[in-house]
């Protein structure tokens, strides 16, 4: 596709990442790109969606494979299934002949995710896949300082993805990620995007992997005396509870944040959430029917209602993952549920100077050793599509496809190999409690069965 004529895109998965974000960033920008063809499982989320959209009634689909095994819709397809739908989904757009934005992970196996990348490469396909964290103004600020020699040579990073506790539970205890069989393990489904930061700094491949972490406090052996399988079944601790989903669903906008914490938001971030309802709710998440009746009855009858500690949830709260790189930096990166905010804090460490960042309070601090010296800057942060990064990444995918590849400093599909791989080997040095050698690693999940 040449020209500067918008791409039409088809979606795959109207649901809240869909939905909420990605389509949501779309219809800002018609000049660009245009969805003119949806495919959802859910009848009246598809409705309500493509009503939204003025997608045509033959156009709407109820089934991804009837969108992608018939005719071509589109250019493109920005594919916001659930994970475990991402390979075959994918594999089967670009062998069709789209171009794909592909929510993270990439794939369940090491495996897939390179036959993604070799299947769009042999049909001369872009894939882009949505890392859009190094999007960031924030991240690309720290780069710069590093790319100019600030620091002098890289030698450590530590990051720490606090997710927030209200987000844990919405969607590792009571979401859609919250079994690793249906979904993915917490370091795939959350950490990729901070691994993919680490690797982006430290410039090489990874040569070790370690990990630890644990389910340890939202099972069944932390529920309090009397607590029922669901929060609307008169929870006698309800009211001290701060994981109730009353409080979270039913109240808007829980959990409610401190003044003090939302000084690094943007005015742009303040204004969306002011024009779009559905960027004020969590409950956006569970039901496209945002009035109170819809959201009670999704917690009586969903997954979004039960008790935190009487769920099915499997994957871990916490873990720590540690990366040494063939270039000698090192690297430690912690991801927990018990945060009030959810914000990643990621520093870089020199041997003349460091950088220090905390992205949703926007806060970022160059320091150098000779002369000893301090600057501060603020760095408005937009909470809902992670920073500006995603609106960044759909325009840029826009561009890919029109001129036939991603533009210059964004990651096509190969480029997103290396994190995933990490992450995956973070999980099995997890579970086995050894250190992963990565060569080792690549040679056998990446080889033909």
């Amino acid at each position: 596709m040449q020209g500067s004529q918008a791409v039409p895109v088809a979606l795959l998965g109207a649901g809240a990442r869909g939905d909420v974000n990605l389509a949501t960033l779309v219809k800002r920008h018609p000049e660009s790109i245009r969805i003119v063809a949806v495919a959802d499982a859910h009848p009246g989320r598809l409705q309500t969606f493509a009503d939204r959209f003025n997608v045509p009634q033959e156009k709407r689909f109820s089934d991804w494979q009837d969108l992608v095994s018939g005719p071509p819709v589109a250019d493109a397809m920005i594919n916001a299934l659930p994970c475990r739908m991402h390979y075959e989904s994918a594999l089967s757009s670009l062998r069709k002949g789209y171009h794909v934005l592909l929510e993270k992970p990439m794939a369940l196996t090491p495996r897939q995710c390179l036959d993604l990348v070799e299947t769009a490469e042999g049909n001369d396909r872009v894939l882009m896949v949505s890392l859009q964290s190094r999007y960031n103004k924030i991240y690309q600020l720290m780069a710069s300082h590093l790319r100019e020699g600030r620091l002098g040579r890289l030698m450590n990073i530590d990051c720490a993805e606090n997710v927030g506790y209200w987000h844990f539970i919405l969607s590792y205890v009571r979401g859609i990620h919250h079994t690793s069989s249906n979904s993915h393990s917490f370091v795939m489904a959350k950490g990729v995007h901070d691994i993919d930061l680490i690797s982006w700094f430290a410039g090489a491949l990874a040569k070790r992997v370690s990990s630890f972490g644990s389910l340890s406090f939202f099972h069944r052996g932390n529920a309090p005396a009397g607590a029922p399988e669901r929060c609307t079944d008169g929870c006698p601790v309800e009211p001290q509870c701060p994981y109730s989903a009353l409080k979270q669903y039913i109240k808007p906008g829980q959990p409610k944040l401190p003044l003090s914490l939302l000084t690094g938001m943007s005015f742009r971030c303040a204004v969306d959430c002011l024009r779009e309802p559905r960027f004020r709710t969590l409950a956006a998440v569970m039901t496209h029917d945002l009035s109170q009746d819809a959201r009670i009855e999704a917690l009586q009858e969903g997954p979004h209602g039960r008790c935190v500690f009487r769920n099915d949830n499997d994957v871990v709260d916490h873990q720590t993952v540690s990366i040494e790189y063939e270039n000698d930096v090192t690297a430690s990166f912690s991801l927990n549920a018990f945060s009030l905010l959810w914000e990643r804090t990621l520093n870089l460490h020199g041997t003349k100077g460091e950088v220090r960042s905390a992205d949703f309070t926007g806060k970022l601090e160059w320091r150098t050793y000779q002369p000893a010296r301090v600057k501060r800057k603020r760095i408005p942060y937009h909470g809902i599509i992670h920073g500006g990064g995603d609106e960044t990444l759909v325009l840029a995918f826009a561009e890919a496809v029109r001129q036939g590849g991603p533009p210059q400093g964004f990651l096509g599909g190969r480029d997103c190999l290396e994190s995933h791989l990490i992450c995956f080997a973070a999980e099995e040095a997890r579970k086995t409690g050894k250190v992963v050698d990565m060569e080792a690693f690549r040679s056998k999940t990446l080889r033909k069965e």
